[in-house]
């Protein structure tokens, strides 16, 4: 864990924590972006920030469980997933 936050510029990581948190830690820092599982789409919803479906379980659409996002073809569909949920975050205005 220690490793994991020298690397984060100023991040927090939340481990361990329940919804609340997670959703009282998003309003404070005031999130621009969050990734997580379907049971963190409220929170998005309530704080109205764009929202990266990953990890498990993902039960509100079709397909993700077979797209990884780790080594490279990960990586650019991760990077295309995150660019899709600002765009249609901007769309909602």
């Amino acid at each position: 864990m220690q490793k994991a936050k020298s690397v984060t510029d100023g991040g927090e990581i939340l481990n361990g924590r329940d919804l609340y948190e997670l959703q009282r830690a998003v309003k404070d820092n005031e999130a621009d972006i969050l990734f997580g599982n379907t049971k963190c789409t409220p929170i998005a919803k309530d704080e109205d920030i764009a929202f990266v479906r990953c990890g498990f379980p993902v039960y509100d659409r079709v397909g993700y469980h077979r797209y990884g996002i780790m080594g490279y073809h990960g990586g650019i569909y991760l990077t295309d997933m995150i660019t899709n949920a600002i765009l249609e975050w901007g769309e909602r205005g």
